[in-house]
């Protein structure tokens, strides 16, 4: 059925586990990882039955997308996809509202958090970029966009956040400048601007500010008012706030005189 006898054996491994890691494949076949993503397209496009999801590969009897999507998560941590749920609508508001702020042959700046993940998942297809990513989850989200050159930056892997942090992490983002940053916070407020809750993921941030043009602070209406622990920036004039349309008018009306606000209507986006 398949090419190489490696697809073959391939197919039937898959058949037999289930569902599969990509890193799993790769040490089980003696291939690379970027390899055996290849041969799970292949895979994929050949037969019904190989489904590639985030991180991994799922077996299934016959196309049934609640099946895919239940397992679409199993290879992203369970913490970062209990913080995804929370406030999506919101979320995905802001981030089809941010997609649109892109231009073509820019170079934006990724931070981390479920926004800016929902973000990722709007980049359109057809607009050529070049995207610095702080996370490996994005890393997967955009892999199959061809019209975007993918920069992972490296550091020291978080797997229960998702995230890169460390001095080398740093050191990658001084060395750069962006035309655009998209980044998350806690916490925002009008007398302690953004805050975060991890001291070493608000270090990267801080770096990542000093590096690009403009800046897009992506920050659902639930956070607003709220302060956590460790300071990330003030608010800036020069800087924009997308925020939903549940935001509260005296709260909008509050951070405006600090900050560029820019409201995501919730009923136009399709869940």
């Amino acid at each position: 059925m398949f090419v190489s006898k490696r697809l073959q054996l391939m197919f039937q491994y898959i058949k037999k586990k289930g569902v599969i890691s990509i890193n799993e494949i790769a040490s089980q076949f003696d291939i690379s990882v970027v390899t055996a993503r290849k041969d799970i397209e292949i895979l994929e496009k050949e037969t019904t039955n190989i489904k590639k999801v985030h991180g991994g590969v799922l077996w299934i009897e016959e196309e049934k997308e609640e099946e895919i999507n239940q397992y679409s998560n199993d290879f992203l941590n369970e913490r970062f996809q209990e913080q995804r749920k929370l406030n999506l609508e919101k979320k995905k508001a802001i981030a089809k509202k941010a997609a649109t702020l892109l231009n073509y042959n820019e170079s934006i700046l990724l931070d981390a958090g479920s926004t800016i993940y929902e973000f990722s998942k709007n980049i359109p297809d057809d607009i050529k970029l070049t995207v610095f990513i702080t996370t490996l989850n994005i890393a997967e989200v955009l892999e199959s966009n061809n019209a975007i050159t993918k920069i992972v930056l490296g550091g020291v892997f978080r797997s229960k956040t998702t995230t890169m942090i460390s001095s080398i992490l740093e050191n990658a983002i001084t060395s750069l400048h962006a035309d655009k940053l998209f980044i998350s916070a806690s916490g925002c407020s009008p007398s302690y601007g953004f805050t975060c809750s991890d001291i070493l993921e608000g270090d990267v941030k801080k770096k990542l500010l000093s590096s690009t043009k403009a800046v897009y602070w992506l920050v659902d209406s639930s956070k607003i008012g709220n302060r956590s622990s460790f300071p990330i920036s003030p608010l800036n004039k020069d800087h924009y706030l997308i925020v939903d349309d549940g935001i509260k008018l005296e709260d909008k009306e509050r951070l405006e005189k600090q900050i560029n606000v820019i409201v995501a209507e919730k009923k136009e986006v399709t869940l």
